[in-house]
């Protein structure tokens, strides 16, 4: 029976899973990748300060280095929210692919839609 779970597989020999020293809020975000100018839709899972997971529909190589765009809420307008990050892991789950990385840059509007979030 497959694992049709949006969290990252659960196999403790794959090290990477706890990396983030943070805790990771759980999020169902989508967003997109850019990568070598192709434009992926994507959905963020989790998130903490430093990291994020998402899953792909294609695999990424690590320390790669990519662009996630999502969207958040600031009264009736949504903001683009623009992150550079470095891919540190990726791993198939279904028919999907699970990636975590580290956030390269953060941007203010990334730090306010953080604080903002229920469980910060």
């Amino acid at each position: 029976m497959a694992n049709h779970s949006l969290s990252p597989p659960a196999n403790p020999s794959q090290d990477f899973i706890n990396r983030r020293k943070e805790a990771r809020l759980p999020a169902h975000l989508p967003s997109i990748l850019i990568q070598k100018g192709q434009t992926i839709y994507t959905t963020i899972i989790n998130m903490s300060s430093q990291g994020i997971g998402f899953l792909s529909a294609v695999p990424l190589n690590t320390d790669e280095e990519i662009e996630i765009t999502f969207e958040r809420k600031s009264a009736n307008t949504m903001i683009p929210i623009f992150l550079k990050v470095h891919v540190h892991s990726c791993s198939e789950v279904d028919f999907e692919y699970y990636i975590g990385g580290s956030i390269a840059n953060k941007s203010l509007e990334y730090n306010k839609f953080f604080r903002a979030l229920p469980a910060n």
